[in-house]
């Protein structure tokens, strides 16, 4: 069972209340990890509340400001509604200035759009991306780290709900296997979504030619599905990768294995996972890509869904 702290306004701890339910969602693919509470009815907190926390044991698995506060009275008394973010949440919320840099480093980064935050734990280097990099008005913080990212290391940014920092990437590094040998589970769901996946790609190589090339999904899937996309590639941030990126979410998006697990799981975030069923079969190349838990009066359950896996 997860338990709570919420940090007052004025620096102190609390975690003397009382929780009847919880939900916590991780993905890989959303930001910002987000955890809800219903709890006893507590002045102070709802008064002087900050922020909210969550430990398995003794690891912290989330920490975030509060967004929402709520006091409700009803026939059964008052209940406290307690909605939190996050340590993404900030880069979200916040815009970055418009402008450019001129061979930008990971150290510049992080003092522009995360040292202001409070976002210390990240490996850096010095090494930059040579030429200029430019911010457009609108963009948030977190996605002008993401352009970073993308064009310093050519990976996807994360920031984990405890705070940590993913420049290069984010691999779990675990193998979890689901089933009769490995995690139980007690409903499974397998859903294939024909309607995300993108068929082919048609390509504009030259600005003076039109979209004459096309990049085909060698998905067995796409077989019978005709759904295209068109990607310039002459156009600014645009390349040959971003068509097979477009091609490669489709087939994640495509397929999706839905477990339940009674209790608490929550460390196979971004783990790669294989699945034997005495239904389904065996199932590899699969990634956990989303955890939600919940806590009510029915107990503690986990869902896990399981996507295809990205290869870098």
């Amino acid at each position: 069972m997860l338990r709570y702290e919420i940090k007052l306004k004025n620096g102190e701890v609390r975690d003397d209340f009382k929780v009847f339910s919880a939900v916590w969602k991780s993905e890989l693919d959303v930001p910002a990890d987000s955890l809800s509470l219903n709890c006893a009815y507590d002045g102070e907190i709802f008064n002087q509340g900050d922020r909210l926390s969550a430990y398995d044991g003794d690891t912290l698995i989330f920490d975030g400001q509060l967004d929402e506060l709520s006091r409700i009275h009803s026939g059964s008394g008052v209940l406290l509604s307690l909605c939190a973010r996050s340590a993404a949440a900030v880069l979200l919320d916040n815009e970055a200035e418009p402008l450019s840099y001129r061979n930008p480093t990971a150290v510049l980064m992080y003092r522009r759009y995360l040292q202001p935050f409070g976002l210390d734990d990240v490996e850096l280097d010095e090494t930059p991306i040579v030429g200029f990099m430019r911010i457009d008005k609108g963009m948030t913080c977190y996605q002008a780290l993401e352009l970073f990212c993308k064009t310093r290391y050519g990976s996807k940014l994360r920031v984990s709900g405890a705070g940590r920092v993913y420049l290069r990437g984010y691999s779990n590094g675990k193998t979890v296997k689901f089933g009769a040998d490995g995690v139980k589970y007690y409903s499974i769901k397998e859903n294939k979504s024909r309607y995300k996946l993108i068929s082919e790609v048609r390509l504009k190589v030259k600005t003076t030619a039109g979209y004459l090339s096309k990049m085909i999904n060698a998905n067995p899937e796409c077989s019978h599905i005709k759904r295209a996309r068109y990607v310039n590639t002459t156009a600014e941030n645009n390349s040959l990768t971003t068509a097979d990126n477009i091609i490669r979410r489709s087939n994640i998006e495509g397929h999706k294995i839905t477990l339940t697990i009674r209790g608490c799981v929550t460390d196979i975030l971004g783990a790669r996972a294989e699945l034997d069923d005495g239904v389904f079969g065996k199932i590899s190349g699969l990634t956990v890509s989303k955890i939600t838990y919940s806590l009510s009066d029915s107990g503690e359950y986990t869902t896990v869904v399981l996507g295809d896996r990205e290869e870098s």
